[in-house]
């Protein structure tokens, strides 16, 4: 598989064991590290489509998604039929397009955030652009450092342009053991909670890697970032490696 589908795909998974991780008597490892340890984790998906659905109540919208050299190609159907963008990686950016016919369009970064199909799944949600962003802490080891009773790295990532994408910092919950991305919380300009993205479930595959089932999706309140004004799923298909 091309390595920038690879890079996309290995956040919203459980993989092999991150390179380099820091055992207890260790250096804490740097953020940039780990998140780029993150993005280049591999999972052995061949070279076949992945497909799923994005789910809000009883809204469900099938996706794809595909590599095309150096660009993640994204595939939501609509009543009109299937819509199509890009995304185009390079060591040091991330940018979005609209595809028409055989003709694409850069987004303006105004549209990272234009949801998609109904749901409250944007763009930006979908690229995990925000994993590329550098210049990140790792934070101190607190009660909140255990997610699904594992013990992980906080990497906190600010910005680099503030006034692009939803989110004015990011923080990203990296399993110390095994490198699994277990969750991405997104904080907005006002320095509340906005989104959170945990992964619910997973599958083996027969290699021994790990490959998402379940992401949940909230939408915090505005008011009251600690409750939850709205729930949506991306449920990704069996693959036919898959051990039951």
């Amino acid at each position: 598989m091309n390595k920038w589908i690879k890079w996309m795909l290995m956040p919203l998974c459980a993989v092999a064991m991150l390179p380099g991780s820091a055992s207890a008597d260790e250096t804490t490892p740097r953020a940039d590290d780990l998140l780029a340890a993150v993005r280049k984790m591999t999972v052995s998906q061949g070279e076949r489509d992945v497909r799923g659905t994005i789910r809000k109540g009883r809204n469900q919208v099938p996706f794809s998604l595909s590599s095309r050299g150096d660009t993640i190609v994204f595939q939501y159907k609509q009543k009109s039929g299937w819509e199509r963008f890009d995304v185009r990686i390079s060591e040091t950016n991330v940018s979005l397009y609209r595809v028409t016919g055989n003709k694409a369009a850069q987004m303006s970064p105004k549209d990272y955030t234009d949801t998609i199909a109904g749901t409250d799944v944007c763009y930006e949600d979908l690229s995990l652009r925000f994993l590329y962003w550098k210049g990140g802490r790792v934070l101190e080891d607190t009660s909140d450092s255990r997610i699904k009773g594992r013990d992980c790295y906080i990497v906190e990532v600010p910005n680099p342009n503030a006034d692009i994408g939803q989110f004015a910092w990011v923080r990203v919950w990296v399993d110390k053991e095994n490198g699994t991305t277990w969750q991405i919380d997104g904080y907005g300009r006002d320095g509340k909670l906005k989104k959170r993205f945990t992964i619910t479930s997973v599958q083996k595959l027969s290699d021994g890697s790990w490959f998402f089932k379940q992401m949940k999706l909230e939408i915090r309140n505005p008011q009251n970032p600690s409750r939850t004004s709205a729930l949506n799923y991306l449920e990704m298909e069996d693959l036919p490696d898959a051990r039951k």
